[in-house]
C-alpha cells in the first residue's frame, strides 16, 4: 500500500494547468529541488573554479609589471559575484534545455493560455528567466542574511578554537544558506510564473518517436 504523500509531493502554490495542454506537469518541491541542484552545482563549482583561476591570474599579474594594487583590488573584491552571476546565466540556458528523468521544462507562448505553444529556450528569454532568478535571490539573501545573522555567529563561534575549521564552516553555512534561498526563489518565482508573453512550465520528456508537428515535438521559433 502506498504511504502518504512526502513533502516533495505538495503542489506548487500557485499552480494552474494551462488549458490548452493535457500533458502539463503540475509542478512541487520534488520537482524544484531536481531542478536546483542541476542549477546550483555546477553553478557552483564552476564560479570557484573560475574566481580563482582570475584572481591567480591577477595576483602574478601584480607581482610581474607596474599595474598598480588600487586597480586590481576592487577587481579581486568584487570579481566572484561577476563569475557567479555569469555563470548562472548559462547554467540557467542549460537548465531551460535540460531533460530530466521524468520531466523538461517548457516555455509556453501565450502565457500558457489558449492556444499557446511550446517555444525555443533562446537567449533573450533565458535573459528574463535569469534577471528575475538574480535579482529576487540577491534581494532574499540579504534579507535572510540578516534574519540568521544571530544563530550563524552562534553556530561559526563554537569553532572558534580552530580558525581553520571556524572558516571552513563558516562558507559551508554560507552556501548552505545561498543554496536555500536559490531553491526557494526557483520553485516559488520560476516555476509556473509568467515573464513577459510566456510561462515556464514543466512538460513531459519528448517521445523519442514523437510525430513532427506536435507540442512535445516541435518548440515555436517565434
Amino acid at each position: 500500500m502506498p504511504g502518504p504523500p512526502s513533502i516533495f509531493d505538495a503542489p506548487h502554490p500557485a499552480s494552474a494547468a494551462p488549458s490548452s495542454l493535457s500533458d502539463y506537469i503540475q509542478p512541487n518541491l520534488g520537482h524544484g529541488l531536481r531542478i536546483w541542484w542541476a542549477f546550483f552545482w555546477p553553478t557552483t563549482v564552476i564560479s570557484v573554479v573560475l574566481t580563482i583561476a582570475v584572481n591567480s591570474w591577477l595576483k602574478a599579474l601584480y607581482e610581474s609589471s607596474n599595474v598598480p594594487g588600487s586597480l586590481l583590488r576592487p577587481i579581486l573584491k568584487y570579481d566572484p559575484y561577476i563569475l557567479t552571476y555569469a555563470v548562472a546565466f548559462f547554467a540557467m540556458y542549460y537548465i531551460l534545455r535540460k531533460n530530466f528523468r521524468h520531466f523538461r521544462i517548457g516555455l509556453l507562448s501565450r502565457r500558457g493560455g489558449e492556444g499557446s505553444e511550446i517555444l525555443e529556450t533562446t537567449l533573450r528569454r533565458t535573459a528574463r528567466v535569469w534577471w528575475t532568478y538574480s535579482w529576487r535571490s540577491f534581494l532574499y539573501e540579504l534579507i535572510a542574511t540578516f534574519v540568521t545573522a544571530i544563530p550563524r555567529a552562534v553556530l561559526v563561534g563554537l569553532f572558534g578554537w580552530n580558525r581553520g575549521l571556524q572558516s571552513l564552516v563558516a562558507v559551508l553555512v554560507s552556501t548552505a544558506l545561498g543554496g536555500a534561498v536559490g531553491l526557494f526563489v526557483i520553485y516559488s518565482n520560476i516555476l509556473d510564473e509568467d515573464f513577459g508573453d510566456f510561462r515556464v512550465c514543466l512538460l513531459p520528456r519528448p517521445e523519442p518517436n514523437a510525430v513532427p508537428g506536435t507540442p512535445s515535438a516541435n518548440p515555436a521559433v517565434s
